[in-house]
């Protein structure tokens, strides 16, 4: 019989051979010419989807979950030779080193002399390839923003999206599913920085109106008519030739992109470009305030692209970066402006379950951020790159300076979305909606007995958002229940009665919304027949709500009868398991009063005026 020694000693053994079948390997990737990191190096599982992209410290994480003691890392980095490394030697080797591309620098002087058609042709024909590749692909992407206000951080963003993008049209959806945001507490208003990556398309052709024209969206025609081309390195791997390209604009260098290409001549294949323009000016970067102006601006973005299939490439990673001067004309003060941001795609054709009821596109990156529920479940699972150094101080900064939105649920009074949260232990005021829409006239209306008819100018706009994700075979959910502030109206002056009709369409709303996740709940999943039949579900369930709540507004007379809205919310408050006595009773004690001074009104003219 085992003794508590062998039992404790058999569980530390259990112990360690579960950590060792759970481990997760991470290190850095570095050159081995140089010893300097190599940032967003992408380490992929050989033959499978799995894989993890380096951060901009070299940093990789690959975990347990992604992988098998029996599977091959392939690590690559433009510029750098491609490596294979079998995962049971990363546990003594974590540091990966690569091993940059030696080019042959009298080869490069021999091609340059007469080549240079050949130059274009070879980019215009590999640029073809890629205008071909037009097949939109469904995938998810992590997008990660940071800006700086001289030389202090300013805001940081991080998201995890649904994305749609080829890479003949770019990118056609970018939605994001979760998200934080930091901010510090100064008045500024920030680039909608999706807007402008989504527009930076490197080969349709015409680019798009709002932003310089680049090498790859040009006919052969206007390439050569427009740009300068030249090779700037040549170099050979086994029987394939990389070649790197300098395409710089003849004139009107302000409307023109200047690209530098990375390119396989084999396989006209485009490994990456990288783009830069000076004293830009197009829509993005001016002034939103009259008067004022922006100076001095400067942007560069790149495109990195996955060939692992050379007949349908893949778009992999877009970053960008710009820096300007704000100067403001009532004082002349000048502030340095300056912003990163990374957005790399993975999972191709495999995107987070699209959430019900999501709210469309927002005026700017905080209300998309912040109109969608908040789900812990995104920062549990494993990113697409680890945490930078830079990530950590600006997170360190907002915690003392400013404000860190999203990390749990909840309102800010520093940024406010359109889209106000409902909570069961705040009341929702009046003055966090709309007012009545302009030119209307706001009629009070006597609570008496009788009148049936409703207001058509009153409405509170609320939904139920459901975020589903699916993750290792299994599906997680978040929800809430959301007030569109900029869309509600109520045409009544601020009282208790009208806090108490608002809050308790929304609890009808949370009534609903429990209903419909525990109606998910018991429903298998696993084909899109049972996804549909839970989005036909909900849509009728909607309905239903919608239902509910004209009927609300017809019974209390828009929300003005005291004693019916007191009627429901004792029907709904049980159900819900929510209690607003307080509430409730300032609404009864506001209307008796009320009705006291409406009786003394009454008597009083009376006494004025006898009759018989």
């Amino acid at each position: 019989m085992l003794n508590l020694r062998h039992i404790i000693i058999c569980f530390l053994i259990f112990c360690h051979f579960a950590a060792i079948s759970q481990q997760a390997y991470k290190g850095t990737v570095f050159d081995v010419k140089t010893r300097e990191n190599v940032p967003y190096a992408t380490i992929k599982l050989a033959g499978k989807e799995g894989g993890m992209i380096a951060n901009e410290d070299g940093r990789y994480y690959l975990p347990s979950n992604v992988f098998l003691k029996s599977d091959t890392v392939v690590v690559s980095c433009v510029g750098y030779k491609t490596r294979k490394i079998a995962v049971r030697v990363l546990k003594d080797s974590a540091n990966i080193g690569l091993y940059p591309m030696i080019y042959d620098l009298k080869e490069v002087s021999v091609l340059a002399k007469g080549q240079t058609d050949y130059l274009y042709h070879l980019f215009y024909d590999a640029c073809q390839k890629y205008r071909k590749a037009d097949d939109k692909q469904f995938t998810k992407a992590y997008f990660s923003f940071m800006s700086e206000c001289n030389r202090e951080p300013l805001e940081i963003i991080e998201s995890y999206c649904n994305a749609v993008v080829s890479c003949g049209n770019g990118i056609s959806i970018l939605n994001p599913k979760n998200g934080r945001i930091g901010l510090t507490l100064r008045n500024f208003w920030s680039l909608n920085t999706t807007d402008i990556i989504r527009h930076l398309l490197p080969f349709t052709p015409g680019g798009h109106f709002t932003v310089p024209l680049s090498a790859g969206n040009l006919s052969y025609h206007h390439l050569k008519r427009l740009y300068n081309i030249f090779l700037v390195k040549h170099s050979s791997e086994g029987k394939i030739n990389h070649f790197i390209l300098r395409m710089i604009p003849k004139s009107d260098s302000i409307s023109l992109f200047e690209s530098i290409v990375y390119l396989n001549e084999n396989d006209y294949t485009i490994d990456r470009m990288d783009y830069s323009v000076n004293n830009v000016d197009f829509y993005y970067l001016r002034a939103q305030v009259h008067g004022d102006r922006v100076d001095s601006a400067n942007m560069a973005w790149s495109v990195t692209f996955d060939n692992s299939d050379k007949e349908h490439p893949q778009t992999s990673r877009i970053s960008m970066d710009y820096s300007l001067k704000y100067v403001e004309k009532d004082t002349g003060k000048v502030t340095d402006l300056s912003a990163n941001a990374e957005l790399i795609f993975y999972d191709f054709n495999k995107p987070y379950l699209n959430t019900l009821g999501y709210l469309g596109d927002q005026p700017n990156d905080y209300q998309r951020i912040m109109s969608i529920p908040y789900d812990s479940v995104f920062w549990i699972y494993p990113g697409v790159t680890p945490e930078s150094k830079k990530q950590t101080a600006f997170k360190s900064f907002f915690r003392t300076n400013g404000v860190l939105l999203n990390y749990s649920p909840g309102l800010n009074k520093f940024v406010r979305s359109a889209y106000i949260p409902w909570t069961s232990d705040r009341n929702l005021e009046l003055y966090e909606i709309g007012g009545p829409p302009t030119g209307s006239k706001t009629i009070y209306i006597p609570t008496v007995a009788g009148r049936s008819e409703t207001r058509k100018s009153s409405q509170i706009v609320g939904i139920i958002l459901i975020n589903p994700v699916e993750i290792n075979d299994s599906l997680h959910i978040s929800s809430a229940t959301m007030v569109n502030a900029r869309s509600s109206t109520f045409n009544e002056r601020p009282s208790n009665r009208g806090t108490a009709f608002v809050n308790l369409i929304f609890d009808m709303y949370e009534l609903k919304k429990r209903e419909i996740v525990n109606r998910f709940h018991s429903m298998k999943y696993g084909s899109q027949t049972s996804w549909n039949d839970f989005k036909e579900n909900y849509e009728k369930e909607m309905g239903s709500l919608q239902d509910s709540i004209q009927l609300l507004y017809r019974e209390s007379w828009d929300g003005t009868n005291v004693e019916m809205i007191k009627t429901w919310y004792d029907q709904i408050s049980p159900k819900l398991g929510i209690q607003r006595t307080a509430l409730i009773q300032r609404m009864i004690t506001e209307g008796q009063e009320k009705n006291k001074r409406k009786k003394k009104k009454i008597s009083d003219n009376g006494q004025s005026n006898p009759q018989d």
